[in-house]
């Protein structure tokens, strides 16, 4: 048959999706998948009449198992991205975190499948196939086409709504299963006003105003959360905060260390998601992007031709990610149909040796806390508790310090809880993660400056660092390096 009779003949319901997964099965919804089949999942968890291992990133909504009674029916592992949204459940030991890479997470599945569980279902939102029935996964790529090419049975969420990408971005209808056709329906305003009136006055007020100047479409997603989330924080959430005078200090000292030509990489979070809005690339000259994702404004960097590729080693002439995750609309209406973008599998694009080629790459990454010998901890606070994974940090960090006239760049501002607590300790706390080992530590800002610690040992890097920290905290952190390293 041809693809069309063969995309019809396997077009069913989210209902009837959801009822070929039993208990005891392993199912993954990548990162950024769709929300129709999570929702239909977690409204058949009551059913299934067992425990279903469920494997998934940073979810943005809670379907049904992050808690109440569905929760019971699913053993959840987060990879890769804990988020907001499935924080709770970690912190609550509800769920659990599987430590790997993109570049290397199916190495347990492809090279000793004896010690690892077989992937039964993997659920993925795909665009509409085009003329010759391939379809794309959107401008959040990630790894959602390595899963299906490893589950024994894959399922498209088919959405009319997606972006069109380009790049290494293709899968033919005929490689999956199974098609749902689950366009996200469009806002409910109704029930947005609902909400609305359900809150103070001054909550209402502060939620409409963001609306104003965001859109309703860009609030929707978050609907269910806004009672409970104060109207700062969603104004962070949606990049519409103005940034503390300590990111425009950061982003200063990072327009020094970011040469002309050199291929950058940057992480969300903060500081790194206001670099380019404050203008650290603003004068600079033929950059190019190869990145894991983006921060805000970086679109709008290629459109004006600060960020071009010209002397690039691979990919030259296009900006290259595993997702435009991180982009703010505007960036998404410039990378919509543009082939100046394109996307590739992060098991390509963030494989050490693929960072490492770029011409002279520079990565740009975050960090939570950092002690005196150069250790960065960018997932846990006090102690053990996880904020976030390690997405491709580790990679694009070592990626960059392994790469001829690369160099791995780490912010942070200099404090946290208003400036009582110092970022740059003595050492870390205990049970506190190690994202990136101290012998792969290379330069990091604050708002105070930067300290240069490739090459470096224990007394200078501590010299470089305490040089870099708050004033306020300095004097401790030097009787600490005295007593640590003479």
């Amino acid at each position: 048959m041809n693809w069309q009779e063969y995309y019809r003949s396997r077009t069913i319901s989210a209902d009837e999706a959801a009822a070929m997964v039993k208990a005891g099965m392993r199912v993954n919804f990548p990162l950024a998948a769709g929300t129709v089949m999570q929702g239909a999942l977690a409204a058949r968890g009551k059913q299934i009449g067992g425990v279903v291992d469920l494997r998934m990133s940073s979810p943005i909504i809670d379907p049904g198992w992050l808690g109440g009674e569905a929760a019971a029916h699913f053993r959840l592992e987060f990879e890769l991205f804990i988020g907001n949204m499935g924080r709770p459940s970690h912190d609550s030991r509800a769920a659990t975190y599987l430590p790997n890479l993109f570049s290397t997470g199916f190495k347990p599945h492809d090279e000793r499948p004896a010690e690892d569980k077989p992937i039964d279902f993997t659920f993925v939102n795909v665009t509409t196939p085009n003329a010759k029935g391939f379809v794309s996964f959107g401008p959040h790529q990630w790894n959602k086409r390595m899963y299906v090419r490893r589950a024994r049975h894959a399922i498209a969420e088919v959405d009319a709504s997606m972006t069109r990408t380009y790049g290494d971005v293709y899968m033919h209808v005929s490689e999956f299963d199974y098609f749902v056709e689950g366009t996200p329906p469009p806002p409910d305003l109704a029930a947005l006003e609902q909400a609305l009136a359900a809150m103070d006055a001054e909550k209402r007020d502060g939620i409409r105003a963001i609306i104003a100047e965001a859109g309703v479409e860009r609030i929707w997603p978050i609907a269910q959360y806004l009672q409970r989330t104060p109207v700062a924080d969603l104004r962070v959430l949606l990049g519409l905060a103005q940034p503390a005078e300590e990111l425009k200090a950061i982003a200063g000292y990072l327009s020094e260390l970011v040469e002309d030509g050199v291929t950058i990489q940057i992480g969300i979070g903060e500081p790194g998601s206001q670099m380019a809005r404050l203008g650290a690339f603003d004068a600079k000259h033929d950059l190019g992007l190869h990145t894991e994702m983006v921060a805000p404004g970086i679109a709008r960097l290629v459109d004006a031709g600060i960020i071009n590729g010209r002397r690039k080693t691979i990919h030259r002439g296009k900006a290259v990610a595993v997702a435009w995750t991180g982009s703010d609309p505007e960036d998404l209406r410039i990378i919509d149909d543009n082939p100046a973008f394109e996307l590739y599998d992060p098991d390509y694009v963030l494989k050490l040796a693929t960072v490492s080629s770029n011409y002279r790459q520079t990565s740009i990454n975050n960090a939570l806390s950092i002690d005196l010998t150069g250790q960065i901890n960018s997932e846990s606070v006090l102690g053990a508790r996880m904020m976030n994974g390690t997405g491709g940090q580790p990679e694009t960090h070592i990626g960059a310090f392994l790469c001829p006239g690369g160099r791995a760049i780490t912010l942070l501002q200099s404090t946290a809880v208003g400036g009582a607590i110092s970022r740059i300790v003595p050492q870390l706390e205990a049970g506190a993660l190690v994202t990136v080992p101290r012998y792969f530590a290379d330069t990091v800002v604050t708002e105070f400056g930067i300290a240069r610690l490739l090459g470096k040992n224990h007394r200078e890097r501590a010299a470089e660092l305490i040089a870099v920290a708050h004033p306020e905290h300095r004097a401790e952190l030097r009787e600490a390096a005295n007593r640590l390293f003479g």
